[in-house]
């Protein structure tokens, strides 16, 4: 693990004389505390800095607002040392606008590693792609969004931050400030309080510190002041000093450049036709099991901190033509109390006879409704015949969105094909899940050889409104997680979900959502007699 840098502290000053008896004794402790308490009380107390103030005095040091304007990409090549011994070269890529990329070549073999506001992705010495999830993706996307910009539009990107304390960095005090998303990303940077300079950061979910250093003008650079030297310590790899010989800026570097590595050969339209058949018939066999769900809701503050968590869990029994119901088993790691758990036993048992007397009457309204729409639906086709679908499907996804750099992987012990997508420009939704699609842009994981997708990453590009944004409104970045996992019966489930949201419903004050479920102990259950017994997998496809 990392060692955090040694926080600066007051001492107390020393005494000369020590007085004896408990008069003394009593004298000596109002001493103590009338000296030194007003020492230790500035050390702790002082007023830090706002992070605002803290990036804005770093924006100043290396030229100002105007002359990072100026800036679009950047290209850096370095010279990598290991000790006293030289290692290779490295290159480091970015654009402003979010996307940052690290190519190492070292003597045992090449390294890349890249990150934008969509995706995440390592490249390792071996040659194995390796598309980064949850908090390791988020920690690279941050630093995406921060280190390119040079800190100027955390604030408009929605990033938390904080000044933690001040530290001594390199034998320099520093003023520590953390930056963070509702997600659950966490970096820490450190700013000399003196040169305002950036001298450290540091990610805790990837090992990794890096300290800049030899900050001096570069020839050609919109800015005024450079790190010329990089120390990077990565847990259990030897440390790496990287020297700065060369640079370019404004080259016009593409998009496509921080993308994962494509393998053309994969034909994705079709894997997803094939995938939306069996989604359909994963989504009737969750009816078919009881299951324990746990939710767990965090509230945080405007500082990134969790204030508040809630953990809850539920035995969940599907019910057919109904839905299903939920028991409350504990909350926040402790089992109801025997009075409360019989009460949620009486309560559960009633809504199960409630659901079942009244499933042939829910049936026969969900069929109504489902003509009536679709009957709206063919009208407002003009009588065409083509029905302007409200579901989201297959189709409506590929014709919303682009498909990008389609690539193998290897993901919780199965072979997958991965791949990105982003909003197709230039397409014009006609109805509302064609908008919501059309604003969506995340990361896709599909089991090729059971066409069944085991991971979605999506987040919102821009806002998303119901009823003009009169009755709510989704506010972009907004992002959720859904995966599924195989059981030993060949059956694909859900295995977990995320959702971080912002959004304003009607004339209330905006609310922000961030929730997370698990699903596990699935069981084979029915409310039906003479269905215990699930369907044999079918017969795996052949890859695409």
């Amino acid at each position: 693990m990392l060692k955090k840098s040694p926080p600066v502290r007051a001492h107390a000053p020393s005494h000369a004389a020590k007085p004896t008896g408990a008069p003394a004794r009593r004298l000596a402790l109002l001493l103590l505390l009338l000296l030194c308490s007003p020492a230790t009380s500035l050390a702790q107390t002082a007023k830090l800095p706002a992070p605002e103030r803290v990036v804005a005095d770093y924006l100043k040091a290396v030229g100002g607002k105007k002359r990072l304007a100026a800036l679009r990409d950047a290209t850096y090549e370095w010279t990598v040392r290991r000790g006293d011994s030289e290692a290779g070269t490295a290159r480091t890529r970015l654009r402003t606008t979010g996307a940052l990329r690290t190519d190492f070549l070292l003597a045992e073999g090449e390294w890349d590693a890249a990150a934008n506001a969509r995706t995440a992705w390592t490249r390792t010495r071996d040659g194995h792609l390796r598309t980064l999830t949850d908090r390791e993706a988020f920690a690279a996307r941050l630093q995406a969004q921060l280190e390119p910009a040079w800190f100027s539009d955390y604030k408009k990107q929605k990033v938390l931050a904080r000044t933690l304390g001040r530290e001594e960095v390199a034998g320099e005090p520093a003023y520590a400030v953390e930056f963070a998303t509702r997600a659950g990303a966490r970096l820490r940077y450190w700013f000399s309080t003196t040169s305002r300079l950036l001298v450290q950061s540091e990610d805790e979910v990837r090992g990794l510190r890096v300290r800049f250093a030899d900050w001096r003008a570069r020839p050609g650079s919109p800015l005024q002041l450079e790190p010329h030297r990089l120390e990077i310590e990565r847990a259990g790899e030897a440390p790496l000093t990287l020297t700065l010989n060369g640079a370019s800026y404004n080259t016009g570097l593409a998009e496509t450049l921080f993308e994962p590595p494509a393998d053309t050969s994969l034909n994705i339209p079709l894997l997803l036709r094939d995938l939306s058949k069996n989604q359909d018939e994963t989504d009737r066999r969750v009816g078919d099991y009881t299951f324990t769900q746990k939710i767990t809701e965090r509230e945080m503050d405007d500082k990134g901190r969790l204030k508040k968590e809630k953990v809850s869990v539920y035995e969940v029994y599907p019910v057919i033509d109904f839905g299903s119901v939920r028991k409350l088993v504990s909350e926040d790691g402790v089992p109801l109390t025997a009075e409360r758990a019989a009460k949620e036993e009486r309560r559960v048992a009633e809504l199960l006879e409630k659901a079942e007397r009244e499933a042939p009457k829910n049936k026969e309204r969900r069929e109504r409704e489902r003509a009536e729409r679709r009957a709206k639906q063919r009208a407002r086709a003009g009588g065409s015949g083509e029905e302007e679908e409200e579901d989201v499907g297959i189709a409506t996804f590929l014709r919303a969105c682009e498909l990008i750099s389609p690539r193998r992987e290897r993901f919780r012990e199965r072979e997958v094909i991965v791949f990105d997508f982003r909003p197709r420009a230039g397409f014009k939704p006609s109805n509302r899940a064609e908008t919501l699609i059309s604003k969506l842009s995340g990361v896709i994981w599909v089991d090729p050889s059971e066409r069944q997708v085991m991971r979605l990453e999506g987040r919102l590009v821009d806002s998303f409104k119901v009823g003009g944004g009169l009755l709510a409104s989704v506010k972009p970045g907004s992002a959720f997680v859904f995966e599924q996992t195989r059981l030993e019966d060949g059956v694909w489930l859900p295995r977990f979900s995320q959702i971080n949201a912002s959004a304003r419903v009607m004339v209330f004050a905006g609310m922000t959502i961030n929730e997370t479920h698990e699903f596990s102990d699935y069981k084979r259950f029915s409310t039906k007699t003479g269905d215990d017994k699930l369907d044999a997998p079918k017969e795996k496809p052949k890859e695409p």
